[in-house]
């Protein structure tokens, strides 16, 4: 399919779900006003159903605002209205660099000048500082490990730009026109609709590209509970989205199903000193011993919840 681009005729809008974000949206939206590009570009917040200040917050930096919008559905319904034939995603608890539209715009041009079949760009991201919540950087350097992402895109980052099955919407931007084509984001997933959108744009034989110069800085869950509760889900999304999409299901992906199997079996001492190591090389970076403890606890929660996630997808099929 021919594309042609006069620069004048670009267009971004910024879609952003929401819901119950305010001690993190404000922070988001100035950084996207504050974004420095030669392209014309709107803010979309699309809210679930917010009970906190998020829509009052939301009303002083968006130009447009979706409320009451199930969370399936949210990033959809932003693609609809969206006046921009450049999507770009984020999440309600990152913040952008000042040159990220323009990056985003740049380079998916750029590629899909070389291909018309390039029709989608993402980067990287990284914890917010280190002057969050000590259970917020654990978490965030606990999932970046080598022995715990299992190849995950959306945490294991690379030096160097690459084709790649799946960029994750909280930092990716992608032709309007083409996400339209296959329907958008899965709307049968509750956690893994950006999985869905990835693979059917791969069917069609669209192509996308992970840059890491491009990125963005992410608060991640600051509770315990709320981590279990988003790696279970991640768990169960990877297997039902692989049995649909065979180039999504890997032989490492099941590792943290192995490990969970491990856990309750006399060869839990594989798992624990896994996480040992995981715990102790980021203690020994970060050169803070209460980390240590923190990270064991999340490397070994991690293993056992995942991998639930991942069996129930398997025996239950939902």
């Amino acid at each position: 399919m021919t594309q042609h681009h006069n620069m004048s005729s670009i267009k971004a809008s910024v879609v952003i779900p929401t819901l119950n974000s305010a001690k993190t949206l404000e922070s988001c939206l100035v950084s996207i006003k504050n974004n420095n590009t030669r392209y014309e570009y709107e803010i979309i917040v699309v809210d679930a159903g917010s009970s906190d200040e998020t829509k009052e917050i939301a009303s002083r930096y968006a130009d447009k605002i979706l409320d009451g919008v199930p969370s399936r559905v949210n990033r959809n319904k932003g693609i609809e209205i969206a006046k921009g034939n450049i999507i770009c995603f984020t999440d309600s608890d990152c913040t952008v660099p000042p040159t990220w539209i323009e990056q985003l715009v740049n380079k998916l041009l750029e590629l899909n000048k070389k291909d018309k079949k390039i029709i989608g760009v993402g980067g990287p991201n990284y914890p917010v500082s280190k002057t969050g919540s000590l259970i917020s950087l654990a978490i965030a350097r606990t999932i970046r490990s080598p022995l715990i992402s299992f190849r995950a895109r959306n945490v294991t980052m690379t030096k160097q730009a690459e084709e790649t099955l799946h960029n994750p919407p909280i930092n990716s931007a992608y032709f309007k026109k083409m996400l339209q084509e296959v329907g958008g984001f899965s709307e049968q997933y509750n956690v893994g609709e950006d999985l869905g959108l990835d693979a059917s744009l791969g069917e069609k034989g669209y192509r996308l590209f992970y840059i890491p110069d491009i990125s963005v800085y992410h608060q991640h869950r600051t509770n315990f509970n709320r981590f279990v509760r988003q790696m279970y889900s991640f768990g169960k999304a990877r297997i039902r989205v692989g049995k649909r999409f065979k180039k999504f299901l890997r032989w490492y992906h099941f590792g943290p199903l192995i490990l969970c199997i491990m856990t309750f079996s006399p060869l839990i001492f594989i798992p624990f000193l896994m996480a040992l190591t995981n715990a102790g090389y980021v203690a020994i970076q970060e050169r803070n011993i209460k980390l240590f403890f923190f990270i064991l606890l999340f490397t070994m929660s991690f293993y056992v919840v995942y991998g639930a996630g991942e069996i129930v997808a398997l025996v239950r099929g939902n």
